[in-house]
């Protein structure tokens, strides 16, 4: 499966959402992660504390793959139901299991859907946290021993005259029993450190989940629905069971395809085939793409924060040294030299960003290949497969080439490729996505290179950084952009030509609106334009300025409305988590209209 390029529309939505809709007050203690320093100015945040990552990781992101993965842990649940757990050999016909199997067996997929309901109830704060936690948390327990019971005995029932291997529904159970004890620990480490730790103020609930982790739930919950729902349809048509179009129906979804095993025989299928296949990779690209999203890109953020952070620390260190007479003597060499500190610091932060995350999707990939690989090997035995041919066959399939040449073919190899393939497949799409900012770009500069230097030899006439600083096409073609952008040169041309018919040409307010007109052209920039340290020095100084073109006192590091930002801060405009052209041209907006609102006062 390629990457489905969706996880662009998936942030952009979820920024207008965050920004439509306010989110909850941080807490106390995130509030008061903002430290002083000995001069009284604010110092950037370091990061979370230990016991504030800790509690993230309870609140928020246990809960979160608990409600991703119930629905899944259902559905195996359901495929261990719908087939006796035992197979007579060699003939193939199934032994009947007694009736207390299969009773243990649905009480069990009762419980857990139960439990499934009232975590979602819990996140909608339908149902009070101290009654649906504990409740979720023990009906998922009881779904698991529910299963263990008849797991642990199944080998005892039959006499040893019969002799039997075991079904796919036997594994099936295996896998669920394994999700359901993993999701309830997680929900019962959170539910301990609430109630017994006390690390958060009463009453105790989970961290408001915001409205992309809960499209994300969403998304899982109608995917496993999806898969369940084609499985039905493929069995019914094909007369396959339901266990082997639940394997059918993973390997279409995930573009696999490995078409020896059930390719389909009826036209009934193939021509549902067409609007199941794209149906179903359209919602696995929003799944992958809100994963990136919400987990990848905040521990990206993560990284970026302490790297910033001791990028500071080295600034900080390195300017100690120097008298407080040389910082305010010489207030301009002082901000430059802060300013080529500050994108410095950026650059190298945004290095380790990117290849961070490469890194750790790509280990994340080769412990799923090589895991994989070493579970088919033991699956596998009755074909003989060598742990070199399980590597090709997992490496196959992890890229979704699926030649169909090895398939598993055991009762215990399918189930586990059910589950592996719907981890494993999302997660190399992640990283092909990484490497489109690392790897990829390695290859662009190399096939630039060597294309000036051999058939595209006229490019050697311009400057040697030509084609590698080349800018992109950015063709705006968002209606709001335009519009906003509209806008802003609108109402910069109208006061600069005001201005200039009050013969004002030369006026602090004629200077603000004409910088304003210019910027609104770099709006929505791809990537955010990046301005120089003259750039940046000149609007500095039209900050400073007041009506009567009297600068500001140098020694002050504020700008005329008293607020005070520096390269390195946190909210300055360069770590800002707006763009360079949005957080300068709202800082000369405001310059401007309190320009305009001190004339109109003085002429009252």
């Amino acid at each position: 499966m390629n990457d489905p390029g969706l996880d662009e529309p998936i942030l952009d939505t979820a920024d207008r959402v965050t920004g439509t809709y306010n989110e909850p007050q941080q807490s106390t203690s995130q509030q008061s992660g903002r430290q002083r320093d000995s001069d009284g100015r604010s110092k950037p945040e370091q990061g979370y504390t230990d016991v504030e990552k800790r509690w993230w990781i309870l609140s928020t992101a246990f809960p979160l793959i608990a409600g991703t993965l119930g629905p899944l842990a259902n559905l195996f649940s359901v495929c261990a139901l719908v087939q006796t757990w035992r197979i007579k050999v060699p003939d193939g016909t199934r032994i009947s299991d007694p009736k207390w199997i299969l009773a243990l067996n649905s009480t069990s997929l009762a419980f857990a859907i139960a439990a499934n309901l009232f975590l979602l109830f819990n996140f909608a704060h339908r149902i009070r946290y101290t009654v649906a936690q504990p409740l979720t948390i023990t009906l998922w327990y009881i779904s698991a021993v529910l299963l263990i019971i008849p797991l642990g005995s199944i080998h005892n029932l039959s006499s040893s005259s019969i002799h039997h291997t075991l079904s796919q529904s036997y594994f099936y159970a295996i896998l669920g029993v394994i999700l359901y004890i993993f999701i309830s620990t997680l929900l019962l480490l959170h539910y301990l450190e609430s109630l017994i730790f006390r690390h958060r103020p009463d009453p105790p609930s989970f961290d408001h989940l915001t409205i992309p982790q809960r499209t994300l739930m969403l998304q899982t919950i109608s995917f496993t629905l999806y898969l369940a729902l084609g499985a039905g349809v493929y069995a019914a048509a094909e007369g396959q069971s339901f266990v082997d179009s639940v394997y059918w129906a993973d390997y279409t979804l995930l573009t696999i395809g490995l078409g020896s095993d059930f390719p389909p025989q009826t036209s009934v299928i193939r021509g549902l085939l067409i609007p199941y296949a794209g149906g179903g990779l359209v919602i696995i690209g929003l799944v992958v793409g809100s994963i990136r999203g919400l987990v990848l890109d905040r521990a990206e953020e993560r990284v970026m924060k302490r790297r910033l952070s001791k990028e500071r620390e080295k600034w900080i260190e390195k300017m100690k040294g120097r008298e407080q007479k040389e910082k305010t003597g010489k207030s301009t060499e002082w901000r430059k030299a802060e300013f080529e500190a500050m994108r410095k610091a950026l650059d190298r932060a945004q290095k380790v960003r990117r290849y961070t995350a490469l890194g750790v999707s790509f280990f994340a990939f080769l412990v799923l290949w090589f895991i994989g690989a070493l579970v088919f090997w033991f699956t596998e035995t009755n074909q003989q497969w060598t742990y070199p041919t399980t590597l090709y066959f997992t490496y196959t399939t992890l890229l979704t080439i699926g030649y169909g040449d090895f398939v598993p073919m055991s009762n215990s190899g399918k189930p586990f490729f059910v589950l592996w393939s719907l981890i494993a497949v999302p997660t190399v799409t992640i990283l092909i996505s990484n490497m489109g900012s690392t790897v990829v770009r390695w290859v662009e500069k190399g096939t630039v290179w060597l294309g000036r230097w051999t058939v595209l030899p006229e490019k050697r006439g311009g400057s040697r950084g030509d084609v590698h600083n080349a800018e992109p096409d950015h063709r705006r073609s968002k209606v709001e952009e335009q519009h906003f952008k509209g806008e802003v040169e609108k109402i910069g041309g109208a006061v600069e030509r005001a201005e200039v018919e009050h013969g004002d040409a030369t006026s602090l307010a004629a200077k603000l609106a004409k910088e304003i007109r210019g910027l609104a052209e770099d709006l929505g920039s791809k990537p955010p334009k990046k301005y120089s340290w003259e750039d940046w020095k000149k609007w500095m100084k039209l900050l400073e300025q007041n009506d009567s073109h009297q600068t500001m006192n140098p020694e002050n590091d504020s700008d005329d409305s008293g607020k005070q930002w520096v390269w390195l801060g946190e909210d300055g405009p360069l770590f800002s988590r707006i763009g360079e052209t949005e957080w300068i041209l709202g800082k000369l907006c405001e310059k401007l209209e309190e320009v305009l609102e001190e004339r109109v006062t003085s002429k009252k």
